[in-house]
């Protein structure tokens, strides 16, 4: 039986750490954060139960055991690359780019439009992750993290990447049962979705004419059920204007001009303090999102 051998991600981090004499370096190469190859070179030495590199405040240094198992691990990732393109040719090199965003807003708002990106970055390796799943990955294993709220974190920073406003929108067989939608105070005599968290708009669009919550209201914790609460013609719905655009546009929802509120709240692209700056991928991520808004 063969004795099990480390992660490869862990001896990726210890051959690029080696090589250039550093964790920074190596994060660079490696599309990493350097706490990220930090941790996944102590994870190999826990496993292997030896020291392998010597820390110091600007640099490391191989450690006897390190230096012994440097050119097997080398030789490995060689021989690993000479068959790979042996057998399939040159690979692409790619460059990874994890994006933790808020279910909603990847699905209603950055799925439909990912294409034109990574037409523009075909070099970069695109993984959205829903924020549903935010446990699943550590912090320094997401290069953007979009969060939609007031835009205070503890122990991170915020900065603002869209401002929102909210739309009143319902289907035209809406209309076609309640009767015409004049004014949008229509909409509080009869059945309307509401969003977790978001039902005070309703009260910010009609002032005093409707209460929060109403006879035969539903309320939903995601903008993507409201969303099909409104296009089955039996609700009406108030909802960010970027999640609803597409369906204005080609009919499937309609609003009235006025029927728009500002909200308070925004989304933002969040890391940690100790972070100081995006990688070059996120950044190019980032300004593609600013730029479609």
């Amino acid at each position: 039986m063969r004795s099990p051998i480390p992660a490869l991600i862990d001896l990726e981090a210890f051959e690029a750490a080696a090589r250039h004499g550093s964790f920074v370096g190596a994060a660079g190469e490696l599309h990493l954060t350097s706490s990220a190859v930090s941790h996944r070179v102590r994870s190999l030495e826990r496993q292997l139960g030896v020291v392998l590199f010597t820390r110091h405040a600007r640099r490391i240094d191989l450690t006897d055991h390190g230096r012994a198992y440097m050119p097997s691990v080398r030789q490995a990732f060689d021989e690993l690359a000479i068959s790979t393109a042996g057998l399939f040719g040159s690979v692409r090199p790619s460059r990874r780019l994890t994006a933790r965003v808020p279910i909603s807003y990847a699905v209603a708002f950055v799925a439909p439009r990912l294409n034109e990106f990574t037409v523009a970055h075909p070099d970069v390796d695109v993984r959205l992750v829903s924020a549903i799943w935010a446990d699943a990955l550590a912090p320094e294993d997401v290069d953007l993290d979009v969060r939609f709220g007031s835009g205070t974190w503890p122990g991170h920073q915020a900065d603002l990447l869209h401002s929102e406003t909210a739309t009143a929108v319902w289907a035209p067989s809406y209309a076609e049962r309640v009767g015409p939608v004049a004014d949008a105070t229509v909409l509080a005599a009869h059945p309307r979705a509401h969003v977790l968290g978001m039902e005070n708009l309703w009260l910010e669009l009609f002032g005093s004419v409707a209460p929060p919550l109403a006879n035969g209201d539903i309320t939903v914790d995601t903008s993507l059920a409201a969303i099909e609460l409104a296009l089955s013609g039996s609700y009406s719905a108030l909802l960010p204007s970027r999640f609803v655009a597409r369906h204005l546009a080609d009919g499937r929802l309609t609003s009235l001009p006025g029927a728009v509120v500002q909200m308070t709240e925004a989304h933002f692209l969040v890391r940690p303090s100790s972070r100081t700056n995006l990688s070059a991928e996120a950044t190019q991520f980032a300004d593609w999102l600013r730029a479609i808004d």
